[in-house]
């Protein structure tokens, strides 16, 4: 006999009588997590004093927790986009110039609410998005059970000024979830 190993108990019951099995399982939780477009390429070049625009491409919160109150937040934010070295003023794009429309999305999985932090996206112009200057709310998720996600392709916008050169402008989108 070895001991300290607990002995599963076999159920004995008579012939007529109901012999029960409690049974278990665990449900296992993920991670949240957000997945983002490596690059983007706008496609819709401008001239200055106009806008460049386009969709940035698809923005997925994915989560898996499994949580009673799976809520969660995607902010965004963003560098100036330069060319060249960008030590001329006319080498930058403030990223006080750049908008980011979240719009609505373009698929949901699970319960609760689900939110923009933009509507209304319009290009060109930037009347409807918020600046990446600042930390941004993207979207979010409230309320309901278990497992969800969300899938968003925001517009963005960067207003050109008059002192802007010509040249290819880069920077840099930061998406992050919690």
């Amino acid at each position: 006999m070895v001991t300290g190993v607990p002995v599963a108990q076999a159920a004995t019951c008579a012939a007529s009588a109901a012999c029960d099995t409690t049974t278990t399982f665990d449900i296992s939780a993920g991670a949240l997590e957000i997945t983002v477009p490596d690059t983007a390429d706008l496609t819709n070049d401008g001239a200055p004093g106009g806008f460049a625009y386009g969709l940035l491409g698809a923005v997925t919160v994915n989560d898996a927790r499994a949580s009673a109150t799976p809520a969660w937040t995607a902010t965004v934010t963003g560098t100036s986009f330069i060319t060249g070295g960008g030590d001329d003023p006319g080498e930058t794009i403030a990223n006080s110039s750049v908008y980011y429309c979240s719009g609505s999305a373009t698929a949901t999985t699970g319960n609760g609410t689900f939110t923009a932090g933009q509507t209304g996206c319009a290009a060109p112009g930037p009347a409807t998005g918020a600046t990446l200057a600042a930390q941004r709310n993207a979207y979010s998720h409230t309320t309901g059970t278990g497992n969800n996600s969300a899938t968003w392709n925001p517009q963005i916008t960067a207003v050109l000024a008059l002192s802007n050169i010509t040249g290819q402008y880069t920077g840099t989108i930061s998406h992050t979830v919690a």
